[in-house]
């Protein structure tokens, strides 16, 4: 029996995907921002924010942006008219559907996109969370096992955006620490990264950095013969988990 190709039965839809609005993206830092305040004010029984494992804190942040933040929009902007859900770890295949089981540790599913040529099951905010501090060196974790799956397709292959949250420890900032690393040797395996750049000064609070954003060559060419994939905008979003 022959079975279809990976794209062969999915209805014509454009690469990359319509970029996401920066304003939205704004918001998701703004939801982070919110869920963290709401897990340091009430944490579960034994949790404690500077200790927990990577696992345990995106397991609460995703609780809570799913099951309150999306429910009561009280985050501006950040409910079910533009976000649909809220998924933890979701098998989602990558570029070349080689590997039809990645993992990122959040997707956001977008609405009100039903109009435009996407396919709906990459047409998302994909979020990847790392720990950084001196356990979890910000080249090692938070560069090779985060942002490379977005510049090799693992992760937000069809889409224009994707974002890196940080649970920062020990001191560890943006320009400080990720920088120099995306600067340095690593730069060519990260897709020739821009210099860290503040989106906004606004979505900022005494326990985040202001969101940042790199720009970075992807090093996979688009299914189907459609040619060198574009350009991926790597959203920075750090929280200091002291």
């Amino acid at each position: 029996m022959n079975v279809p190709g990976f794209f062969t039965a999915l209805p014509k839809h454009r690469l990359p995907h319509p970029p996401v609005s920066v304003r939205v993206i704004l918001t998701v830092h703004l939801a982070l921002i919110r869920a963290f305040e709401l897990l340091r004010a009430n944490p579960p029984a034994e949790f404690i924010l500077s200790t927990a494992g990577e696992d345990n804190i995106t397991r609460q942040l995703h609780t809570i942006l799913e099951d309150k933040l999306l429910v009561t929009g009280e985050v501006s902007g950040f409910d079910r008219r533009r976000i649909g859900r809220v998924v933890r770890a979701p098998e989602l295949t990558n570029f070349d559907g080689k590997h039809p089981a990645k993992k990122p540790d959040l997707v956001l599913f977008l609405m009100q996109r039903e109009h435009l040529p996407v396919q709906p099951s990459q047409d998302a905010i994909f979020a990847e969370c790392k720990p950084v501090d001196k356990a979890h060196p910000v080249g090692e974790d938070y560069c090779d096992k985060g942002i490379s799956r977005f510049v090799t397709g693992d992760y937000a292959w069809a889409v224009q955006e994707g974002v890196m949250v940080a649970y920062a420890r020990a001191g560890y900032t943006i320009i400080k620490d990720l920088a120099p690393v995306l600067a340095g040797t690593r730069h060519k395996a990260l897709g020739s990264p821009t210099a860290p750049e503040v989106v906004s000064r606004s979505a900022v609070s005494h326990t985040a950095e202001a969101l940042h954003s790199t720009l970075h060559g992807r090093t996979f060419n688009w299914p189907g013969g459609r040619g060198k994939a574009s350009q991926i905008r790597v959203f920075h979003s750090w929280h200091n988990c002291s």
